[in-house]
């Protein structure tokens, strides 16, 4: 992957959809013998997600192996799979997961699917966030983790499809947001090996350092708290509560980066309703919420409510 990317095209020969596929970490191979056999591909990604649309009319099979997670999300009339030892059919509304170094085979027809392709390093990197310690990105099946789970999946497909065809999926922000959800969304929906019972025990451990560190930080943020008080409070370390963070802020905030938007949001608030004509000054608001630099504050302030400080502190 690498950059932001689009792809719209049909295709009519099997062969070209290898090359495709590449874009994407796939190493499969094609064919098809139905002369009215078409493919029709809407994909959107960058390096850390990509999703593709995908229609194919006729009969086709293909084989191989994949560097990166992708599920295939299936409404049609067939869509047979078989990886390693397992198999099945998904053409029902289903969903099936490709890993790496599990070889698959694949036989559809007249079918619709959302592929969502993760790289293994980001699914690592939020396994490890989400449940607190060494968990290996590993599932134990192709197949959801049950109804339930296999009905969030295909939300999560749905919505990832949307979002992807949207503008909005051209800001950095959008994506990372994104990628971040559909990451969880994959650890969830799809049985990892190990004891889903010790995850859950840690995922709520993590959920309740959070929400501790946050009310902490809210109160204490006209005081000169640290984030190390955040995670005194919270019966925690200071890495431990990076990963809380992580896993639970909905824009995925580290500490430090909460407790500034909470002091520049205060800081916000006293613009707004200063007096230059009494004495205030954006220098001294500024100041009194920690931020020694005006510069610095200034660049902070514009970025998060576009305009300027000294602009709302005159207006």
């Amino acid at each position: 992957m690498g950059g932001v990317f689009r792809h719209e095209l049909t295709v009519s020969d099997p062969e070209v959809l290898t090359a495709l596929g590449e874009r994407t970490g796939m190493r499969f191979g094609y064919s098809t013998d139905d002369p009215g056999f078409s493919y029709l591909l809407s994909r959107a990604g960058d390096e850390h997600l990509a999703v593709s649309t995908v229609h194919v009319g006729g009969s086709m099979s293909f084989w191989g192996d994949t560097e990166v997670f992708t599920v295939a999300h299936v409404h049609g009339v067939r869509y047979d799979w078989q990886i390693r030892e397992e198999s099945g059919a998904a053409a029902a509304g289903s969903s099936v997961l490709f890993r790496p170094e599990h070889p698959s085979l694949v036989v559809a027809q007249d079918v619709d699917v959302t592929l969502v392709h993760l790289p293994v390093d980001l699914v690592q990197q939020t396994a490890d966030t989400v449940y607190g310690e060494r968990t290996p990105a590993a599932f134990a099946s192709a197949a959801s983790a049950g109804d339930r789970w296999g009905q969030c999946w295909s939300a999560l497909a749905r919505h990832g499809a949307a979002v992807v065809a949207s503008e909005a999926f051209d800001e950095p922000l959008v994506r990372a947001e994104l990628a971040r959800r559909l990451a969880v969304g994959l650890l969830e929906c799809f049985p990892l090996v190990g004891d889903r019972a010790e995850r859950y025990l840690s995922m709520e451990a993590q959920a309740h350092r959070y929400r501790i560190a946050v009310q902490f930080l809210d109160d204490g943020a006209s005081h000169p708290v640290t984030v190390e008080d955040a995670a005194r409070a919270a019966g925690t370390t200071s890495a431990a509560l990076v990963r809380a963070f992580r896993a639970n802020h909905p824009l995925g905030l580290t500490p430090v980066q909460y407790l500034r938007r909470v002091r520049m949001d205060a800081a916000h608030r006293d613009l707004a309703a200063g007096d230059p004509t009494a004495g205030d000054t954006v220098k001294g608001i500024a100041a009194r919420w920690g931020f020694a630099h005006p510069g610095r504050f200034a660049q902070l302030y514009r970025e998060l409510y576009g305009t300027t400080p000294r602009h709302t502190l005159e207006h």
